[in-house]
């Protein structure tokens, strides 16, 4: 097996809980491929599996996991507080990375390009509408591909907590997570001030947690048999309909 690549000047930042493995399956995903100056990860659900399993993997990581449960936003100001590299790889348990990241080339980009958020390591054309994809802008700068979303929504693609190469300056001019509500409003924040996340033209990372909620694992299972009743609800209309 290759060495992993270092990358001192990068910590991993990583936000777990509830799901023991999933996160287990991301962070091997990690391990096999790349070295950075620390591993910091919290854990906002008490949950004593997934310290087991980070401990295991990364046992001279950071771990923030004091039973404290503090919210999202609140857990990613703790998590970022005493981080000092130049930037952060940004991500959460239930997230694969099985193709190579050119960090090299996206801290250049990053570097060069002060009204860039972050470069996203998701492809939009895995969450977008197909109508909204005509309103993608494809943009290149410093040997680096990516996709401008700007224009697809008013409030969205400002920022993104999906897995991101970030630098630790944005994240200090941002402030506090917790003055905003929801992820949303850091992305309305960041758009009057001209910013937009750059994406990836092609997926460098993978969602394995589909269906599994950390905050509640029965949600899910929920929903889902609720959308089966309204789609069967919406077939029978379909039917009636093509029979009238």
């Amino acid at each position: 097996m290759p060495k992993p690549q270092d990358f001192s000047d990068i910590t991993l930042c990583l936000t777990m809980g509830g799901r023991p493995d999933l996160l287990e399956q991301s962070l091997r995903s990690i391990q096999e491929k790349w070295q950075f100056a620390q591993v910091a990860a919290i854990n906002d659900f008490a949950d004593p599996r997934c310290d087991d399993v980070f401990k295991s993997i990364y046992p001279n990581g950071l771990l923030l996991s004091d039973g404290i449960k503090r919210g999202h936003h609140g857990a990613i100001d703790r998590l970022y507080a005493g981080i000092q590299t130049p930037y952060i790889f940004h991500t959460e348990d239930d997230w694969i990375f099985p193709e190579e990241i050119s960090f090299g080339k996206i801290k250049k980009f990053l570097d060069a390009n002060q009204k860039v958020t972050s470069y996203c390591l998701r492809n939009p054309a895995e969450f977008l509408q197909e109508t909204e994809r005509n309103k993608i802008s494809a943009e290149s700068a410093q040997d680096v591909d990516y996709y401008n979303l700007s224009h697809v929504h008013p409030e969205w693609y400002g920022y993104s907590f999906n897995p991101h190469l970030i630098k630790i300056e944005k994240i200090r001019d941002i402030g506090d997570f917790v003055q905003f509500k929801k992820e949303r409003h850091v992305s309305v924040h960041m758009k009057k001030h001209g910013h937009f996340v750059a994406y990836a033209t092609q997926s460098l990372c993978t969602h394995i947690g589909e269906g599994v909620s950390m905050a509640n694992p029965n949600a899910n299972k929920k929903k889902s048999k609720i959308r089966v009743w309204l789609r069967q609800q919406l077939n029978r209309i379909k039917a009636f309909v093509s029979k009238a």
